[in-house]
């Protein structure tokens, strides 16, 4: 590798290195497998490109790069990039919007590079990481994973450069990511920063970073055919099914990719599909899918022809080995956030163009493919030219409390690629110093900038903090970690429900959901304990946590998160401040002050009762029901505060609630007079909150008398 300066590789140099007998980055044999892998590799379009590549990336301190589905962009680039910085000693970022691409594309990579994964490449995702801080010289990684590099170290000394993947989808983090990339890129003359996609509005990043060279790669390996649909009036899920299944029957082998807006369209299309085939392996895949499941989706082989059925995270990076035939059923599920009334509206929508021509991407990575587009020409003409960006219709105070603590406070007039609405940035700024983060005058308090490093929403940070101060610190820690897993950790499989739901109401707290979390939890990790022990007793901890409803997957991906806390927790003992997080727990039995943690930290998510299992929320006066789900269904409880508030399926629903006190709230600011929401003639409109509260004082003063 010392034959390669830094920033001046040329592709007759890295050829020749490739071609080396021995591997240049660990001075071992190359795998049997190399030489085919590499041919594969020199084959594709991006490859082709490689000496373009890197004259640009030698004149400027950003390109853009935008190629077709398949051109291999997303492997190769950041492999390019590790033989011309190998000699500065730093590293590659490559980011990714989602863990599973960021994991399948390290190890994919440390494949074709005859590597071993976690040494000279990597991975960082939340929760999750291999990596050697000493070997590693390409890490893929998501990038939330970045964002937290950046706020305790601006400049980024470790990385030579930043690989911002699959640009077009937009993200939160992305565009706040480019927004402080972008101040690095000046604040460092030797930073590199490539941004690549196969579907992007390049004028948008070329404007944004200064008319920034752009280099276009056309061309894929194989060709696909694009079908529509012609008889329009098929309903979605027999329309999906029955398309896999006329494939299966009549097509030439090749496995089947269906893309679908969620999981219960994937759950009844897996359902009919197995119905009507017997030699055909149905695999579904979902973000909140256990990660052992979504691997058995993407790595299982065997005689027969393989279906995954999936929503929008088979969309980018992902290579799932020989898919032929891709149907697009052309709608996705987005969440859509109400600042006014704190509200997530889970939408079912039209994908947009760009996100049209990923899936279809999907197919012919192997061979000629075919896409069957479930609906006509003419409304894939209509469909937007590409996706909404989050941050314009998503919450933003996480992102508003790491822009403020790296030192941005003027949050309307910064640097955006698109701002976010300025109801979402003031609704974020109230409730942040609401929860103490921020000051009067939009500066950071010290709680701010450890809950701007906090791997979870800023309001967990808060739950924790009242926790310290209630001697029930670590029971918050779990009961966040729960409510952040993208898995639920109760099984709600369709085909045995009732048997499912019988198992896991042991668990149930009657008046809170987040402590059923909590029993749930604790008796897994007594279960595991005894698992554990070699005492001759047979104990299968899988069948347990099946006949209890649990699903073991999530446990563990939540008992590993706990144990990655941990360590957050430890660099804040560490730390300059001089701040020592108390591990307390609540007396067993004593679930009171786990709920006046919740209570007080979460006081700007309350509602009051209003009938039945109908509640209105505190300051937004909006009416919700509890979730069917909800322990408290049928409780009649007066208050209540609750982790989500969504519209699903037409109807508003508050998800993950817990019964508290008034008397807990009243000396908060946010519950003073002059914060309840008022009549155009100056009166309460929710006067039976004052009146609750009023009862609620009156009471303890009757108490201490």
């Amino acid at each position: 590798m010392q034959s390669i300066a830094r920033n001046q590789a040329t592709v007759a140099k890295i050829q020749c290195l490739e071609d080396a007998p021995l591997n240049p980055l660990n001075g071992n044999a190359w795998p049997s497998s190399h030489n085919d892998i590499l041919q594969g590799r020199r084959r594709l379009p991006v490859y082709g490109r490689y000496q373009e590549i890197l004259d640009r990336y030698h004149q400027s301190p950003v390109v853009i790069l935008s190629s077709e589905t398949g051109s291999g962009k997303s492997t190769q680039v950041p492999q390019l990039l590790v033989y011309d910085e190998y000699e500065s000693g730093l590293q590659i970022a490559c980011t990714q919007p989602r863990r599973l691409a960021a994991k399948e594309l390290a190890s994919r990579v440390s494949d074709e590079m005859g590597v071993v994964l976690g040494e000279e490449v990597g991975y960082k995702v939340r929760n999750d990481q291999k990596f050697d801080r000493k070997k590693t010289r390409l890490t893929y990684m998501t990038e939330g994973v970045l964002l937290r590099a950046l706020s305790s170290d601006k400049s980024l000394s470790a990385y030579a450069c930043v690989v911002i993947d699959e640009a077009h989808e937009r993200t939160t983090d992305l565009d706040l990511l480019l927004a402080l990339l972008k101040k690095t890129v000046s604040r460092r003359k030797d930073f590199k920063l490539v941004i690549m996609s196969a579907t992007m509005d390049a004028k948008l990043f070329q404007d944004y970073f200064n008319n920034c060279p752009l280099i276009h790669i056309e061309g894929r390996n194989f060709d696909v055919e694009i079908f529509y649909a012609s008889n329009i009036g098929t309903s979605l899920i027999p329309a999906a099914a029955g398309m896999v299944v006329k494939i299966h029957k009549d097509q030439k082998p090749g496995n089947i990719l269906v893309f679908l807006p969620g999981e219960d369209e994937i759950g009844q299309v897996c359902r009919l599909i197995r119905e009507h085939t017997g030699d055909l392996d149905v695999f579904p895949l979902y973000s909140s899918l256990s990660a052992s499941d979504q691997r058995l989706a993407l790595s299982s082989t065997g005689p027969n022809r393989k279906c995954i059925v999936a929503t929008n995270i088979a969309e980018t990076s992902l290579t799932i080995d020989n898919v032929v035939y891709v149907i697009d059923s052309g709608l996705s599920r987005q969440l859509i956030y109400n600042p006014r009334l704190r509200l997530e509206m889970l939408e079912l929508r039209p994908i947009s163009q760009a996100s049209a021509k990923q899936r279809t991407g999907r197919a012919g990575r192997t061979r000629d493919g075919v896409c069957y587009r479930l609906y006509s020409k003419e409304a894939y003409d209509r469909l937007a030219p590409s996706t909404e960006p989050t941050i314009r219709c998503a919450s933003v105070h996480s992102v508003i409390l790491r822009l403020v603590t790296n030192g941005y406070r003027e949050i309307v007039d910064f640097d955006w690629i698109d701002a976010p609405h300025p109801e979402s940035i003031a609704r974020a700024a109230q409730d942040l110093r609401d929860w103490g983060f921020l000051n009067d005058d939009a500066s950071f308090t010290l709680s701010g900038r450890i809950a701007a490093r906090c791997p979870l929403d800023p309001i967990w940070w808060r739950a924790i903090q009242v926790g310290i101060k209630l001697g029930c610190t670590m029971n918050i820690v779990d009961i966040a970690l729960l409510c952040s897993s993208q898995t639920s950790i109760f099984l709600n499989p369709s085909a045995y429900r009732e048997i499912a739901n019988f198992g896991s109401a042991f668990f149930k707290d009657s008046i809170s959901d987040h402590l059923t979390l909590a029993n749930a939890f604790d008796a897994y990790m007594l279960a595991r304990e005894l698992y554990q022990q070699e005492n001759g007793f047979k104990f299968d901890l899988g069948d347990w946590c099946f006949d209890n409803g649990l699903n073991i997957g999530a446990l563990e991906e939540v008992r590993k998160a706990r144990l990655s806390f941990g360590n957050f927790l430890n660099d804040i003992d560490k730390g300059p401040h001089n701040i020592k997080i108390p591990r307390t727990r609540a007396p067993a039995g004593d679930a009171t002050r786990v709920r006046k943690a919740l209570a007080i930290a979460f006081c700007t998510q309350t509602a009051i009762h209003r009938t039945e299992d109908v509640y209105r929320t505190i300051h937004e006066n909006t009416s919700a029901l509890l979730s069917p789900h909800s322990s408290l269904v049928e409780g009649n409880y007066e208050w209540v505060i609750y982790d989500t508030f969504r519209t699903t399926g037409g109807k508003q629903y508050l998800q993950t609630v817990t019964t508290i006190d008034p008397k807990w709230l009243m000396e908060l600011p946010f519950f003073q007079e002059d914060r309840f929401t008022k009549k155009v003639d100056g009166s309460l409109k929710q006067p039976n909150v004052k009146r609750s509260l009023d009862d609620a004082k009156a009471k303890l003063e009757t108490a201490k008398n």
